[in-house]
């Protein structure tokens, strides 16, 4: 596994990379995290999600497990459990340890877009069975972004400046706490979160530091990388906001021009970055990538499983059309045997 977070090698490490190396670090996260040659960092792949592997970037795609409403009607945290184990193992056979996901906001109305990927209207509920989860999961090396953190209420309208309000009891009590109970509970070492696309009030909640840091980094004790939802062209996704307020990984490819750092000699904007790296690779460097046999350079294991099926399948095939032939073929020669002499002279 990796240093400890604290250990004063990451410094060491840290000294290593140029400004130019933490940008791309934390600018080129879409479905993947950078390679920084200066520190040895390999490159890795990050994908969906909730429901099972599911990554169009590489085209990788595995079990289509069953939606987490329907894992939150067993009320059972030892079948999460066993259900972590399996996901996590598809994720480590196509050498894939960045999961987006579980997701776990809360349903407060029963029209809501992404309800399919949330457990319950029960915060309790849902971090117990979501803790169980990423721990099982967790296990086989992967780090999960658990996410929308926080408040994500609504797909309607949901990157169109989505002002979310609510007072710090209901958040606290409701919208916080299955997030709260994951991490709490969360007994593994690489873990992560995913911000959200809302608001919370006028403050984006990718920029928040209310909640990526002081509640979630300096009240729950969270040591790991936050990543934003996707990274598109909406104006209000700046980096420079983000890593300085807790966000340390952009979900884009760097192409917008509100990752651009230009402030090179920023001292805050320098420490900033160099907290964000440190998430990130300390996240990583405990995860499968690291910790987990290498990829050998040959066909991942789920698709040696995918291939071996579809040999399987196509020998059936010709296996039952084999046995159709021989006993039309016997069936005919029978027939032809029943015909008399008789028979014949008559004709």
């Amino acid at each position: 596994t990796g240093k400890a977070y604290d250990d004063p090698m990451w410094d060491q490490l840290l000294d290593q990379m140029s400004f130019e190396d933490m940008s791309l670090l934390v600018n080129l996260g879409g479905w993947q995290t950078a390679q920084i040659d200066s520190v040895g960092k390999v490159a890795t792949s990050d994908c969906d999600g909730p429901a099972g592997v599911n990554n169009f970037i590489t085209g990788t795609y595995g079990t289509a497990y069953p939606t987490e409403v329907l894992m939150a009607q067993t009320w059972n945290t030892d079948l999460l459990y066993d259900l972590g184990l399996a996901m996590g193992q598809e994720y480590a056979d196509v050498n894939n340890y960045g999961v987006y996901g579980p997701a776990m906001n809360t349903h407060r109305s029963a029209f809501a877009g992404r309800n399919f990927e949330y457990y319950s209207e029960d915060g309790v509920l849902a971090g117990k069975l979501a803790a169980a989860q990423v721990n099982a999961m967790a296990t086989k090396g992967t780090y999960n972004y658990i996410k929308h953190f926080a408040l994500n209420d609504q797909e309607t309208n949901r990157c169109a400046f989505l002002l979310t309000y609510s007072n710090e009891q209901a958040i606290r009590e409701i919208y916080l706490k299955p997030f709260e109970l994951c991490i709490k509970n969360f007994d593994g070492t690489q873990i992560a979160v995913m911000s959200s696309f809302n608001w919370i009030g006028t403050v984006p909640a990718c920029s928040n530091e209310d909640t990526l840091t002081t509640i979630l980094r300096n009240e729950w004790g969270f040591q790991g990388m936050v990543i934003t939802d996707y990274d598109g062209s909406y104006g209000y996704m700046i980096t420079d906001h983000c890593v300085r307020t807790g966000n340390d990984l952009m979900l884009g490819f760097s192409s917008q021009a509100s990752n651009q750092l230009t402030n090179t000699e920023s001292a805050t904007l320098n420490n900033a970055l160099r907290t964000s790296c440190k998430n990130i690779m300390y996240t990583i460097a405990n995860s499968g990538y690291y910790t987990n046999t290498t990829d050998d350079g040959g066909m991942s294991n789920m698709t040696k499983l995918f291939v071996t099926i579809d040999v399987v399948t196509v020998l059936l095939v010709v296996l039952c059309m084999a046995l159709v032939i021989v006993r039309y073929r016997k069936k005919h020669a029978k027939t032809t045997a029943e015909v008399t002499p008789e028979e014949k002279k008559e004709e």
